[in-house]
């Protein structure tokens, strides 16, 4: 599954969830379709026999410059492309001390 694929490749098993965030400019909608054709650190595809569960694709973060989180490309997602989704080894809202429409800025590191 994930779990073993995330402690070996990003260092850490995530938190259970995501963080949702909106982006309310277009240019930062477009600005993260730019990470569907950058190479991440790739979580490969599985299957536990009743469902496929598709890859996932990480690029190590910030929010608010202090929580160290990974943004997620997911093969499969439920969410338009004005949302994006965050992973971290903490819960980001407890840590963060988020509420539903609290305002982040998230820092995404692209390596070469």
């Amino acid at each position: 599954g994930y779990t073993k694929q995330f402690k070996s490749k990003i260092g850490y098993i995530p938190y259970p969830g995501t963080l949702n965030v909106r982006l309310n400019k277009k240019v930062h909608q477009e600005a993260i379709k730019q990470f569907e054709s950058l190479d991440g650190i790739k979580i490969e595809s599985f299957s536990d026999g009743k469902r496929t569960y598709g890859w996932v694709n990480c690029f190590h973060a910030k929010i608010n410059q202090s929580i160290d989180c990974e943004l997620i490309i997911l093969e499969r997602t439920h969410h338009d492309d004005s949302i994006i989704e965050l992973i971290s080894d903490v819960c980001i809202r407890k840590t963060g001390k988020l509420q539903d429409g609290s305002p982040v800025t998230v820092t995404i590191s692209i390596n070469s």
